[in-house]
């Protein structure tokens, strides 16, 4: 074990504090190999980093893999976080702390419960500890409660299911939410801050993990996904729930549609079977099959932010060290809201981090931000937004012109054909009328 740092912001009281942390911390770690994962062996190095938004960073090899190492990883964080008392020395950068976990060769040769099988060449699912939480999302109080009492299902699983007599209707204790609305609205905070409420990772995963260019492999891959998400105590997230949830195919022309409704019935089964909290967030909430409606517990919206929203978000963002001219008042703050109707929380995260790079100069690092400097920056946002959407709209007239224009020369060409085919059906009746005057015309001559 070894600490390293080229930092000059960390004080010159800290580097011995920092040492002392290391030598605590190797020994904590040799307690809890000794105690519990004897079969695991690990490497460990701290280096001293520039600042990265949090006084420790764990990066770490830990997977389902190596039987025990998630939970060693658990027990290791849990102290790293309750030794605050290096914090006061981090406040310009970041203590990395990088753990290399591997499986101690033991007498009896025996292998992790985790390995793969044989053959076994479906990919790779690997939950990961929460980056959010609730005290970083803004939400309305009516949202939080929707949500907060759906996940009671877990919290109270004693008294709803035992007590109550729940389980006697129901054995399965699950909560199947839905998160929708505008991109950006903050629902794959909100996943992760679910599952860092319940004390849970999170296993978060879209259509494009999931699916395979082989027919019926997508179907196996969802089911190691539930696997995994089982073995490892996760909270399940699906992104693109439109994709999974989707109804179902009723005229199957090609392999790919019946892969689709292979996969369609797989999650069926396994929302039916899966003990926990799985999650799905959509852009969009219809079509879908009536089967997974009644299994979904709640379809929760999330909405753009109203101006007071805006600006409590525009709080949140801003960083606490932010130099600034004077501190910004509740009403310089609104009024910065009131400049971005509109926008989403992603769309505000990417105003301020724009505001900060219009002065970052790390040749010159001592500058100071006012509000006339967010005010600049949040109406080129907005300013910004009006053009795109002004493009999205013209793109759109042209698109619908192209359309109009071909289903005018279908309609000009179809009526020539028709003209035409007319044509040639009444000029033989023609021709036979004109023999048959000639004819008459002849007769009488006669």
């Amino acid at each position: 074990m070894i600490l390293k740092t080229s930092q000059q912001n960390i004080p010159i009281d800290g580097f011995s504090k920092l040492r002392q942390f290391e030598s605590e911390l190797e020994n904590e770690i040799k307690r809890l190999l000794n105690d519990s994962f004897k079969h695991i062996h690990v490497g460990m190095m701290l280096e001293v980093i520039d600042w990265q938004g949090i006084p420790v960073k764990n990066r770490n090899n830990a997977s389902i893999f190596l039987e025990g190492s998630l939970d060693l990883l658990d027990k290791i964080n849990s102290y790293i976080s309750s030794r605050d008392d290096i914090e006061p020395y981090l406040r310009k950068a970041t203590l990395l702390v990088k753990l290399t976990l591997t499986k101690k060769e033991m007498p009896n040769n025996q292998e992790p419960q985790a390995k793969h099988k044989e053959g076994d060449n479906t990919p790779d699912f690997f939950p990961s500890r929460p980056k959010f939480n609730f005290d970083q999302i803004i939400l309305p109080e009516h949202l939080k409660k929707d949500i907060f009492d759906a996940v009671k299902i877990l919290e109270c699983k004693d008294l709803i299911y035992n007590q109550w007599g729940f389980g006697e209707i129901d054995p399965v204790p699950r909560s199947i939410l839905n998160f929708y609305g505008e991109p950006g609205t903050g629902k794959t905070m909100c996943a992760h801050a679910i599952a860092n409420h319940l004390g849970k990772q999170i296993l978060a995963l879209n259509y494009a993990q999931i699916e395979s260019k082989y027919v019926g492999e997508a179907a196996k891959n969802l089911q190691k996904a539930f696997d995994v998400a089982k073995q490892t105590d996760s909270v399940l997230f699906f992104d693109e729930a439109d994709s999974f949830l989707g109804k179902r195919i009723e005229n199957v022309t090609q392999g790919s549609d019946q892969a689709l409704n292979s996969l369609r019935s797989q999650m069926l089964i396994l929302l039916e079977e899966f003990e926990g909290v799985v999650l799905f967030a959509t852009n969009l909430v219809t079509n879908f099959d009536a089967a997974f409606e009644s299994r979904i517990l709640k379809h929760i919206r999330f909405e753009l932010p109203n101006q007071e929203a805006r600006a409590a978000i525009i709080k949140k963002m801003l960083p606490a060290r932010l130099p600034l001219v004077e501190a910004f008042t509740d009403d310089q703050i609104m009024e910065a809201a009131a400049l971005i109707d509109g926008f989403s929380g992603r769309e505000i995260k990417g105003a301020v981090l724009e505001l900060l790079l219009t002065k970052a100069d790390k040749d010159n690092p001592n500058v100071v931000f006012s509000i006339d400097d967010l005010y600049e920056v949040l109406k080129k946002k907005k300013q910004e937004k009006v053009d795109l959407k002004a493009e999205e709209e013209r793109r759109v007239k042209k698109k619908i012109e192209k359309k109009l224009k071909e289903k005018a020369e279908e309609a000009r060409a179809l009526k020539e054909h028709e003209s035409n085919a007319k044509s040639e059906e009444e000029e033989p009746i023609t021709s036979k009328q004109e023999s048959s005057n000639i004819a008459d015309q002849e007769s009488e001559s006669n």
